[in-house]
C-alpha cells in the first residue's frame, strides 16, 4: 500500500508499507531516501511524541497511543506495538509529517 504525505510546501512524499518478517511490525519506506536531521530531534520537545532513545543513526519515538516508531536517518521507519495496519499507517504518516515539516535537512 502507498500513502502520500504532504510537507509544509504541499509537496507529496509517497510512503510504501510492508509487513516485517516478524509479522508484528510494519515498515514504512519513503519513495526517495531523505536526509533527516536526527541531531535536531535530540533536545527538541515534540508535540505528539516522546523520544525514547536517540542515537546518531536512528531515533525511537513513542506516540501518545503507545506505538513505538524507529526512525532512521534516511526516512525508513518501523512501527511496533500496533493493533492493526491502519493504526501503523496512521502512526508512520504522523511521524513523516513531523519530519517533513521540521527535521528535513
Amino acid at each position: 500500500m502507498v500513502i502520500r504525505v504532504a510537507d509544509f510546501q504541499d509537496r507529496q512524499m509517497p510512503l510504501f508499507f510492508k509487513l516485517c518478517s516478524d509479522h508484528l511490525s510494519i515498515e514504512a519506506i519513503p519513495r526517495k531516501p531523505l536526509a533527516i536531521d536526527l541531531e535536531g530531534m535530540k533536545g527538541q520537545p515534540l508535540p505528539k511524541h516522546e523520544v525514547m532513545m536517540w542515537t546518531p543513526h536512528f531515533v525511537v519515538l513513542k506516540n501518545k497511543n503507545g506505538q513505538e516508531i524507529t526512525l532512521r536517518r534516511d526516512g525508513r521507519m518501523v512501527v511496533r506495538k500496533v493493533s492493526s495496519e491502519e493504526v501503523a499507517r496512521a502512526a508512520a504518516t504522523d511521524v513523516m509529517s513531523l519530519v517533513l515539516k521540521d527535521f528535513q535537512s
